[in-house]
């Protein structure tokens, strides 16, 4: 692929430009993509530029990609012309495929791009092999027709000047007619008469087999189209003595051909494996999609068996999705299939029935895309969420083990007071006079520290326990103040004051409030480890912005940030600490953004560091 190629790009976002540009780098496409958005601005990129390719979103907000279409090709009718678009649905594909698009590709499938662009390049700069396409495409289209077929026929005799001998019943039952002699042109469709001579004469004159399709007038007055076949029956010196032939109304199959020609030749533009089945699942059109993806010809699949051709394994028992089809005219799912050199592939299937007039069904149209990349793609996504977890969860269990003295002793002070107060209300109680209210308020603070305790167990509980995320309406002055609480005996231990400055009318956010605490512990940690020698004081804030997102941050007074380091720090396993794991920042950062936030680290102005973080609000209406 040339390192220079061109790219003129009608996008309004210039994110999806440059995703579209670097999903081009990876597979070693280089270009230079100019990008545009509007009509004037396309129009003079047009004039002073000379691109190899055009790309188009399908709407803009001044703009549309097929106007666009259309200006090119008015100017340069075989310049490639991509849609890259994230809302263009089947039936607008089409459309844009009938004034002349290349191919159109999704946003959210643009694996598909880089094969749509090498064809589009591929194809506009081999003449000989589109002329080849072409005719392998009369040639599909010709071996298509036998896919509606139906019957009964015409019997007919003729001499080699066209004059009837005989016709069977069926052309009377038909006409109304006898068509003897020449009197079965009385029949055929004023239009159609002069070619249909021509050709009889010129088959009779060379003595080759002759077949023509023509329109007869039934009884009733309306016509029909039917396929004219004979055979010539020739003496010992090869005259021609007489014509046997055959009548077959093809109406119907006229009439499906139309529909299945014009779907096929369309699609068969883009990169889907298109193949056409009779109703006995016999493959009768292959298109060029489906050669790449599954390795065998057109030549080759013909006439085969579809499923057994492709060891198809269905997701429901083959009489199931034959009945559905027949049922809805539709039928989508996903098939494990194989392909000639062995390859699995799991592919995107959609049936679409075709029928005549009367409802007969007479073919099924299939479009297969190839999602096998897709699918390990989602299973590796999974897996890293998984990974993901259970590293929080690690981490989580490692903080709370290297805090366990602290925790300790946050546990002790309300089991002693429980113990104190207990004491005094049994004093109280035992008395000459025992005093009531003064064993009533003994006792209240016993529930009140019973039930501080409890909370804290509760907490730790929750950060030990390994549990899917849970997403529920969080108040952020409740999970600052039970970080707060956890962390108490750590800062006392270090000389550190904590602070908060949480207003509590502030929106309530919707998280997980295991991982919401888990990202608070994390950095009011690294606040705390980061004054350890020397004191200071640590502060929580939290506020409400314009831009609907909540921002918290947590300060300290400590080292300050390493210059060096400091656009290491959310990097898995990196780490300024002895005996550090190097992985709470980055499984933070994880966890904000998995919440749709952001987080980053700032230096202060005069001592220490400030991370911050934002979390979506949940605005009550």
């Amino acid at each position: 692929m040339s390192p220079s190629l061109r790219v003129l790009y009608l996008e309004d976002e210039a994110a999806d430009a440059e995703l579209v540009q670097d999903t081009l780098a990876m597979e070693g496409i280089a270009c230079d993509v100019s990008r545009v958005e509007t009509e004037s601005g396309f129009l003079t990129a047009l004039q002073q530029g000379a691109f190899d390719l055009i790309l188009a979103d399908y709407a803009l907000p001044s703009f549309d990609g097929v106007s666009a279409l259309k200006i090119v090709r008015q100017q340069e009718s075989d310049l490639p012309f991509i849609f890259v678009s994230g809302t263009m649905g089947e039936e607008i594909a089409i459309e844009a495929l009938k004034i002349g698009a290349t191919d159109y590709v999704l946003k959210t499938r643009l694996s598909r791009l880089v094969p749509a662009v090498h064809r589009a390049l591929r194809e506009a700069g081999e003449r000989t092999e589109r002329k080849k396409a072409q005719e392998a495409l009369r040639r599909s289209e010709r071996e298509l027709r036998q896919v509606v077929e139906t019957i009964p026929a015409m019997v007919w005799c003729a001499l080699p000047d066209g004059s009837n001998l005989l016709m069977n019943n069926r052309w009377t039952e038909y006409t109304g007619s006898s068509g003897a002699g020449l009197g079965w042109q009385a029949a055929l469709h004023p239009d159609d008469l002069q070619r249909h001579m021509d050709a009889f004469r010129a088959c009779s004159a060379k003595g080759l087999p002759f077949e023509d399709e023509v329109r007869f007038r039934r009884a009733d007055g309306e016509y029909r189209w039917f396929l004219v076949q004979g055979m010539p029956l020739r003496d010992e010196q090869g005259k021609i003595l007489n014509w046997y032939g055959i009548v077959t109304d093809i109406e119907d199959r006229k009439r499906a051909e139309e529909t299945l020609r014009e779907q096929a030749n369309l699609l068969s533009l883009t990169h889907d494996a298109i193949f056409v089945h009779d109703m006995n699942l016999r493959i009768r059109y292959w298109n060029r999609g489906a050669e790449e993806l599954y390795g065998w010809t057109a030549r080759e699949a013909e006439g085969k068996i579809s499923h057994e051709l492709l060891q198809t394994v269905f997701p429901v028992p083959l009489e199931q999705l034959i009945a559905e089809l027949l049922s809805n005219g539709r039928w989508e799912g996903e098939f494990v299939r194989t392909t000639k050199d062995g390859t699995k592939v799991v592919v995107a299937s959609r049936w679409s029935l075709q029928r005549d007039d009367k409802g007969t069904p007479l073919a099924i149209l299939e479009t297969n895309n190839d999602i096998t990349e897709r699918n390990r793609a989602e299973e590796e996504r999974e897996r890293l969420h998984q990974l993901e977890a259970d590293l929080a969860h690690i981490n989580r269990v490692t903080t709370m083990g290297e805090l366990t003295a602290g925790l300790a002793h946050e546990i002790r002070q309300p089991i002693s007071a429980t113990v104190t107060n207990a004491n005094a209300c049994m004093l109280w109680l035992k008395r000459d006079h025992p005093d009531l209210e003064e064993a009533c308020e003994a006792a209240r603070r016993i529930m009140e520290d019973g039930k501080r305790a409890t909370d804290i167990i509760e907490h730790l509980r929750s950060l030990y326990k390994k549990s899917p995320p849970k997403r529920e309406l969080i108040e952020i002055s409740d999970i600052v103040h039970e970080i707060v609480v956890l962390l108490q005996s750590e800062a006392n231990k270090h000389s550190i004051v904590m602070r908060t400055e949480v207003p509590s009318d502030l929106p309530k956010i919707t998280a997980d409030r295991v991982q919401l605490q888990q990202v608070l512990m994390n950095l009011m940690l690294n606040g705390i480890e980061a004054m350890n020698e020397t004191g200071g004081i640590l502060t929580i804030k939290s506020q409400f912005g314009q831009d609907g997102l909540l921002l918290i941050s947590v300060s300290d007074t400590g080292m300050g940030l390493p210059a060096e380091y400091s656009d290491q720090i959310f990097n898995a396993f990196f780490t300024t600490k002895p005996q550090g794991s190097g992985m709470g920042l980055a499984i933070s950062r994880s966890i904000v953004e998995s919440h749709g936030g952001r987080l980053w680290a700032t230096a202060n102005s005069e001592r220490g560091a400030t991370f911050h973080f934002t979390l979506p609000a949940t605005v009550a209406a």
